[in-house]
Order: structure tokens, then sequence, then C-alpha cells
């Protein structure tokens, strides 16, 4: 709000996902529709682990920075795939892939997800997710599955974590 009286913003990138609702809670959502300012959300498939395709840590190259990732780690890896089960049952249940029913979501909250994508079928398929409608009835089952605060672990490894909040 600040940043905005001094010059106004058009739009605020932050990671949003069905994983990461951090911004529901601490005010900046809120912020961004009172004041007209839209929202980029990065990593809105919880980069990657939201589309279902990730299934053990062993899915990662040796280099994949998910291999130092929190919540793709020892006993998180754990409870987040029970997560992306239901949001996989969810998805079926509609006829979508888990991926565009996380980006429906994420479009459903106003945000304009910017996922990654280093395939062409990944594209169309997540194209395709806004043509997907989510109702106040799919809004109330999402969230009854992966509500603020699903995820285990923390965003970032910790020496991330440290230079994001510092």
């Amino acid at each position: 709000a600040r940043a905005h009286a001094v010059h106004p913003l058009a739009a605020v990138q932050t990671e949003y996902s069905l994983f990461e609702r951090g911004i529901e809670h601490d005010g900046v959502l809120d912020t961004l529709r009172e004041l007209g300012i839209g929202l980029v959300a990065y990593s809105p498939l919880g980069r990657g682990f939201l589309s279902g395709a990730i299934t053990s840590p062993d899915d990662f190259a040796a280099d994949d920075f998910r291999r130092t990732d929190p919540r793709f780690q020892g006993e998180n890896f754990g409870r987040n795939l029970a997560v992306v089960d239901q949001v996989r049952r969810l998805a079926a249940e509609k006829g979508v892939t888990p991926s565009q029913l996380a980006l429906a979501w994420t479009l459903r909250q106003g945000a304009v997800p910017i996922p990654g994508t280093k395939r062409r079928p990944y594209l169309e398929e997540n194209i395709a997710a806004t043509a997907v409608t989510i109702t106040d009835a799919d809004l109330a089952a999402i969230d009854a599955v992966a509500p603020h605060g699903v995820a285990s672990g923390d965003r970032y490894a910790p020496e991330l974590m440290q230079s994001l909040n510092g």
C-alpha cells in the first residue's frame, strides 16, 4: 500500500497456489484487491507437485533444485503427496487434470498464473484450464482438501527462506 501511494502499481508477482496461500492471511491479497492491483502468481502448480505427475523424489534429475526443497523431502513429501492425491480426486470428478484444476482455482481467485512449462502438451493442457469453471461448490471442496497451511515444509531451503524474509 505504501509503494502504491508513491507510484501506482499495476501488478505484484508472488508465489500463490493451493500449496502456498499465505497472501490470503497476511493481508497482501486483500490489499491488492482493495487497491485494484493485479496478482501474477508464480509456482501455481506448487513447483510441479500439483500436476500429479510427481510421485517420488526419484522423479527429479540429480541437479533439480527440488531435491533441496523442504516440501519434497522426507516426511513432507509423503504428506504433500496425500494432498495431491485429494486434488487429483477432485480433478477426476470434474473431468479435468490436477494441473487444470489448480490453475483454474488460481484464475478464480483473480490471479494470473504463470506455470513453468517445458513441453507443448503441458502448455496446451495449461491453456485449457482457462475453460474450466470453478463453482462455489468446487471452491468449498478444494478448500476442504487444500486449506491455508496444508503444505508440509517451508517454501524454500533455510538459506533461501532467510533471504526471502530478510
